[in-house]
């Protein structure tokens, strides 16, 4: 059984460019790797468990998703509330909205509004996209 792969393995594994694992190991992103020379290799372990992570993250955009689907919109602090527990961070949940906001096509759009008319301060509001 094999306990690591290669580059190519590993590219050829999730369907991408070589390349893109080695920007990403520039820009520490992706696996754990072992690079002994030239050579990187990648524990299959730690694939597997980045693998795992991946697919949570998507589970817990898709429960903000579903929660913005059922009140129609709401505030980042509501959501933080609401979604994954109430127990993750506020940038946690924005770099999840902000996923949604830039996906292709959006899945959610964000806009502007006054928490106060006789306050300048503004807060972002989300809500699904009509096509979502």
């Amino acid at each position: 059984m094999t306990t690591t792969l290669n580059e190519v393995e590993l590219a050829a594994r999730w369907g991408m460019s070589p390349k893109t694992l080695q920007r990403w190991r520039t820009q520490n992103v992706g696996p754990e790797y072992l690079k002994l020379g030239k050579k990187v290799m990648y524990p299959l372990a730690d694939v597997e468990d980045y693998e795992k992570l991946i697919r949570s993250n998507f589970a817990d955009i898709e429960e903000i998703l579903l929660y913005l689907q059922q009140t129609g919109e709401a505030s980042l602090d509501q959501i933080q509330a609401a979604c994954l527990g109430g127990k993750q961070s506020r940038a946690h949940i924005q770099a999840y909205l902000q996923r949604l906001t830039r996906s292709s096509p959006p899945r959610v759009k964000a806009h502007m509004v006054l928490l106060d008319p006789a306050s300048p301060v503004m807060t972002a509001i989300y809500s699904p996209c009509a096509d979502v």
